[in-house]
Parts: C-alpha cells; structure tokens; sequence
C-alpha cells in the first residue's frame, strides 16, 4: 500500500468520523430543545389551575428562555402579561388560550381534538 492511499485512508476516516459527531450534535440539540419545551408546556398546563401560584409563575418565568426564538409565544406571553395587570382583567381567558395554544403548536402537542374550553378547565379537588 502507498503512502497517499493510507493518507487518503485515514482522512476519509476522519472526516467521516468528524461529520458523523457534527450530524449527530445536531440532531440531540434538537431533541434536547424539543424535550425542553414538550415539559414546559407540560408544566403550564399542569399549573394553570392557579396562574397566581409558585409553580405556574415559574414555569411563565421560563418561556423567556426556552422559547427565545418563538416570535410568536413571546408575543401571546406579552399580551397575556398585559391582559393580567390591567384592572378587570378583560377577555383573560381568550388571551391565555392563545398562549398556551401557541406554546402547545411550538411544542409539538397536537390540539386539534380538543376544544378551548378544555384549556381552561380545569381538575382541582380543592374546588
């Protein structure tokens, strides 16, 4: 075997072997995000039962982070903020069914078989 045939040999290998890390980074920063975002909504949907609460106010205090690149939850997350604080609170419902709407779409969760009430109703046996 020549000398350029082991050089060819052992630079094939290791852009292979360099491609296949870069490929598969790739594909675990996406299913890390994924993951991220999938128990976020999962946690505001678990929490909305008292969006005054510790926990639905930390999982809102995330959404900055996790959707960092969604213009669209950052936006139905800025309107729900400013519905909140205004005296009356008007239509809050519609505006916190958009957001977790927005939430569920960017997180993957499929909506299509439930209605907007079920967003806002809720299970609570203190009720």
């Amino acid at each position: 075997m020549s000398s350029n045939a082991i050089i060819v040999t052992i630079i094939s290998s290791l852009l292979s072997g360099i491609i296949g890390i870069l490929i598969s980074s790739w594909f675990y920063y996406r299913l890390e995000r994924h993951k991220l975002r999938l128990d976020l909504a999962r946690r505001l949907l678990g929490h909305r039962h008292s969006i005054q609460g510790e926990g639905f106010s930390t999982a809102m205090n995330e959404v900055v982070a996790v959707f960092a690149d969604s213009k669209e939850v950052l936006m139905k997350m800025e309107r729900l903020y400013v519905t909140l604080e205004t005296s009356g609170k008007p239509n809050v419902e519609s505006v916190f069914t958009d957001f977790i709407k927005a939430v569920c779409k960017e997180s993957g969760l499929n909506q299509k078989t439930l209605n907007d009430s079920y967003l806002i109703k809720t299970f609570n046996a203190k009720n």
